[in-house]
C-alpha cells in the first residue's frame, strides 16, 4: 500500500506490473505506513506510524520492534484510534505531528530487503492497490 491520491496510486502500480509482468520479476510491496516506521529504531515495544488523512481521520499503523504489522492498517477519526492504541504498551510514535514525518527512499529499500531476505514476494498478477478508505467522490456520492 502507498498512500497518496488515488489516481497516483494507480499509475504507480500499474508502472511496476508493467516492468515486472514481461521480465517475470517478482514485487515486494511495502506500504508508507511500514516505510515510515522504518524511520524509529527500537529495542522493545512498539512503533505507531500516523499519517495525517485529513478531516481528523488518520491513517495508522502498529508495527512491533521487528516492523512487522500487529493489527490491520487503520484508516479513522483519530478519537476512535487512540483507544485502539491504549492496548498497547511503551509505544513510540513516528508521522506527522512528530518528529520524523518523511518517508525515506532508503528506508523503502531496507523495508523491501527484509522481506526479499524472508521470501515474501509476489508476481505482478497478484499485486494491486490497497485503499483504506473510499475516495472523497465516492465518499460524498454516499
Amino acid at each position: 500500500m502507498v498512500l497518496g491520491s488515488f489516481t497516483g496510486i494507480r499509475i504507480g502500480i500499474g508502472t511496476v506490473k508493467g516492468l515486472s509482468a514481461p521480465n517475470n520479476i517478482d514485487i515486494i510491496p511495502i506500504s508508507s505506513l511500514e516505510g515510515l516506521a522504518y524511520n524509529v529504531n527500537i529495542n522493545k515495544g512498539y512503533i505507531c506510524s500516523l499519517i495525517d488523512a485529513k478531516n481528523n481521520q488518520v491513517y495508522c499503523g502498529i508495527f512491533d520492534k521487528n516492523y512487522c504489522l500487529c493489527t490491520d492498517y487503520i484508516a479513522n477519526d483519530i478519537k476512535n484510534v487512540l483507544p485502539m492504541l491504549s492496548n498497547y504498551d511503551d509505544i513510540t510514535f513516528v508521522g506527522h505531528g512528530f518528529d520524523d514525518t518523511n518517508i525515506h527512499a532508503r528506508n523503502i529499500g531496507l523495508a523491501a530487503y527484509n522481506k526479499y531476505v524472508q521470501g515474501i514476494k509476489f508476481t505482478s498478477d497478484s499485486v494491486s492497490p490497497e485503499y483504506l478508505r473510499p475516495s472523497q467522490a465516492e465518499r460524498l456520492r454516499q
